[in-house]
């Protein structure tokens, strides 16, 4: 039993600490941090079970007609994917996801011969594998439990220098363009490779122009990524997910007329092969689940495009419906009509392809009406668009359970297709889109879809001003928009030109003067731009909270702030970065340029986390005890005290199912107990009156009071 709750603390009450980060304006409800949490935290929610039973009576145990049981997302392109680092630590289990399924393409041991140098330069086009190949070569080269590092394109590989002395393997995600890698920078980095015992893979786009030039200044030959044959990537994946050869028959029986040779298309790349995979298992042998698979299948999306726009043209219905599903795809059909009425309003006749035309002297719309409220069924509009409308599921991602019937395309990723098409190729469109998705009402289920269009279309049109109509929303005096910015920020920082624009503007702006503008890099550091580089992250939030906290402490954009910011810490801290953000966290109470009772309070809130800090504490270890005295430090402070008492009184609470919790509880109380100031005093009369029976170190808080109370020194057993 983990003693992690996961449960939100209470917020103190103004002026000293804001209960919600919310608007002056009155123009949006406010918000609070669970809200916060999950606002920032979508893209790496857990997947809620959910149970699928018509007629049928689940708490009495009986269950009648058609039913399912799942305990996993139901549909893998709504699945929360976990972020990819770009510049830290990459996880062990990010290296074991490109592990699992993986087929060696026939230039795996040339790349491999090469890696095993220093450097490897491996290059390909998008989908085509190339980070999933680079951490196998790492893995086969550095060891399977070595230790890899990520860098951003924007490294300056020039001024770069391993941090990390336990790191074997390092992967650069793109060269920056402006920076063009020198033949002694590369010797550079070669020797400091080769002094760390370390190997290095940098990622290249299939672009010829550059690898010609690297060929020429270099003397290299970059390894090109070219994935293996579909059949292979499908043998290989498949065997992986399904290991009983019998088991893999049965569900291949289910494809009946539809050839597996025919579906595996030379053109297919790995990822729409797992896609394949995925939809044979999901179907577990139903011939009519699995429909018609070559319809499902994205590698032809692109090309249907123009198509289904130029059928869709006289229809400003369908059009605002296509959009709407293209930006909403997984979510409830209900929420996509009501976003695509919206757009159609918003629209003031730019999706009606037919004119008004003037009659004796009136003008008279001979378009559909858009106030009719049956201009179109659902089911004909999804016939249109080419989609469809999924089974009722239960899901449970709020503070309820609610019931969805998901609308998403027949064929995968059509939404992104359509999407890009439209922006490049019809320009009024786009200020039109814009205009919509910064304007979506407060709903977290809104907020990332918005935010992850948002961002993909800072790299659809490109140029000075890609990343303008970002700027927007991160000016707005609505959280809900800010937080739509941070999740674009995130999505465009993942192309490697783009990155170095997002991360000047996100330095600008934590030094603006705007408290909307700095609230917006508080959010996008908690969110996934921050998740996949936490050092700079936590850079960043260490500017916002230093100026937040030397200014008025009673100015309200100061204070949003503040609030802003321990969201984003607690964010990071709770996505596995626990002992960077602790280690920051003493930095900051070191300095003296912020109010050190304002740190201490985040430290109390990052107490509701205990697996970590019980962990350290537990050992008894030198990071356990630097814990502890910042314990001791936020009990003996007025406005962190009652948060970290709550926090330690839950401790002792569920110390006692838990025997390392328990053992942590001890320890800490045994040290607290040897300096009993005012705080330490406190902590232990609540234990006293509050702990149940059981609790661990109740009865040191009372031997440690009984001992202070008759005029001793208390020293702990």
């Amino acid at each position: 039993m983990t003693a992690d709750t996961g449960a939100e603390p209470a917020e103190p009450a103004r002026p000293e600490q804001p209960v919600t980060e919310g608007e002056s304006s009155g123009t949006e409800p406010e918000h609070d941090v669970s809200e916060l949490m999950d606002a920032i935290g979508g893209a790496t929610g857990i997947p809620r079970p959910f149970v699928y039973a018509p007629y049928g009576n689940i708490n009495a145990g009986s269950v009648r007609g058609g039913q399912r049981i799942h305990n996993k997302a139901t549909d893998e392109r709504r699945t929360a994917r976990t972020s990819r680092v770009r510049e830290g630590p990459v996880p062990g289990s990010e290296v074991e996801a490109a592990a699992f399924g993986f087929a060696e393409p026939e230039w795996f041991g040339t790349a491999l011969t090469e890696l095993n140098r220093g450097v490897l330069f491996l290059a390909g086009r998008p989908g085509s594998g190339r980070r999933t190949a680079a951490l196998n070569l790492l893995r086969a080269c550095c060891g399977k439990q070595a230790s890899l590092r990520a860098l951003d394109s924007v490294t300056e590989l020039d001024r770069w220098q391993p941090t990390d002395a336990a790191a074997r393997g390092y992967l650069v995600d793109g060269l920056f363009p402006s920076r063009p890698l020198g033949p002694a920078v590369l010797g550079h980095v070669r020797s400091l490779l080769e002094k760390a015992g370390a190997h290095m893979v940098i990622l290249l786009p299939d672009d010829a122009a550059l690898l010609r030039r690297l060929e020429q200044d270099l003397h290299i030959q970059p390894v090109l990524c070219e994935p293996p044959l579909p059949s292979m990537v499908f043998d290989s994946r498949f065997e992986a997910v399904i290991p009983d050869q019998c088991e893999r028959e049965r569900l291949l029986a289910a494809l009946r007329h539809q050839e597996l040779g025919a579906l595996l298309v030379p053109q297919l790349v790995p990822a729409e092969v797992v896609e394949l995979v995925a939809a044979i298992v999901s179907a577990d042998g139903d011939a009519e689940a699995l429909g018609d698979l070559r319809a499902r299948l994205s590698y032809r999306a692109e090309q249907e495009v123009p198509e289904l726009i130029e059928k869709l043209r006289e229809d400003p219905d369908a059009l605002s419906f296509l959009l709407a599903v293209c930006v909403y795809e997984g979510l409830d059909h209900r929420i996509v009509m009501e976003e695509a009425d919206r757009l159609l309003k918003l629209a003031e006749g730019r999706l009606t392809a037919v004119l008004p035309q003037k009659s004796q002297g009136r003008e008279e719309p001979e378009g559909p009406n858009p106030d009719f409220v049956f201009r179109r069924p659902l089911t004909e509009l999804l016939h249109a668009v080419r989609a469809s409308r999924q089974e009722r599921e239960i899901r449970a991602d709020g503070a309820y359970a609610h019931s969805v019937e998901a609308v998403v395309f027949v064929r995968h990723r059509q939404a992104e297709a359509v999407l890009r098409h439209v922006w490049r190729e019809y320009g009024q469109l786009s200020e039109l889109l814009v205009t919509w998705l910064r304007e979506v009402k407060r709903d977290n289920e809104l907020t990332l879809p918005a935010g992850r269009v948002m961002g993909m279309a800072t790299s659809w049109g490109g140029g000075r001003r890609a990343l303008r109509h970002v700027q927007a929303l991160a000016e707005s005096e609505r959280t809900t928009s800010r937080l739509i910015a941070a999740h674009a920020l995130g999505i465009a920082a993942e192309d490697p030109v783009l990155v170095s624009e997002v991360r000047y503007r996100l330095q600008r702006w934590s030094l603006a003067v705007s408290p909307h503008l700095r609230t917006t890099v508080a959010y996008t550091c908690g969110a996934e731009f921050g998740r996949s580089r936490p050092d700079t992250a936590l850079q960043l939030l260490h500017t916002l909270i230093r100026g937040a906290l030397i200014g008025d402490q009673a100015d309200e954009g100061q204070s949003r702030v503040v609030f802003a910011v321990r969201v984003a810490i607690l964010s990071l801290f709770r996505a596995g970065n626990e002992e960077n953000v602790f280690g920051r966290l003493l930095e900051w109470l070191g300095g003296d340029q912020v109010d050190k009772e304002e740190l201490l309070v985040l430290f109390g809130h990052l107490l509701q986390s205990t697996q970590w800090f019980q962990q350290q504490i537990a050992e008894d270890n030198p990071q356990g005890r630097l814990i502890t005295e910042v314990i001791r430090e936020a009990l003996n402070a007025d406005r962190s005290f009652d948060m970290t008492c709550a926090a330690l009184l839950r401790w002792a609470d569920w110390g006692r199912w838990d025997e390392t919790l328990s053992r942590a509880v001890k320890t800490l109380f045994a040290d607290l107990a040897r300096s009993m100031r005012l705080g330490e005093f406190r902590l232990f009369v609540e234990v006293d009156q509050q702990a149940t029976d059981g609790s661990p170190g109740r009865d040191l808080a009372r031997a440690a009071l009984a001992t202070w109370r008759s005029g001793e020194q208390w020293e702990a057993a």
